[in-house]
């Protein structure tokens, strides 16, 4: 009994441990990022194709059928 709760302490204790951060690299293997003038065109244009797109299929879907005028 006491081997088998030593080993339930130890799986607990490793499965809680916070794991080694893998997200930051070292200088030399870390990309630059965007300077905010390129992030908001960037993202500026694609907000405005994203709009463009919705006007499009809105306007698709709510056309009306051409009927006869007589």
């Amino acid at each position: 009994m006491r081997r088998s709760s030593a080993a339930l302490v130890a799986v607990l204790v490793a499965a809680l441990a916070p794991p080694a951060a893998w997200a930051d690299h070292g200088v030399g293997l870390r990309s630059e990022g965007w300077s905010p003038m390129t992030a908001a065109l960037v993202f500026g244009g694609l907000a405005l194709l994203v709009g463009a797109i919705v006007v499009i299929v809105v306007a698709i879907l709510t056309r009306r059928g051409d009927s006869p005028s007589e």
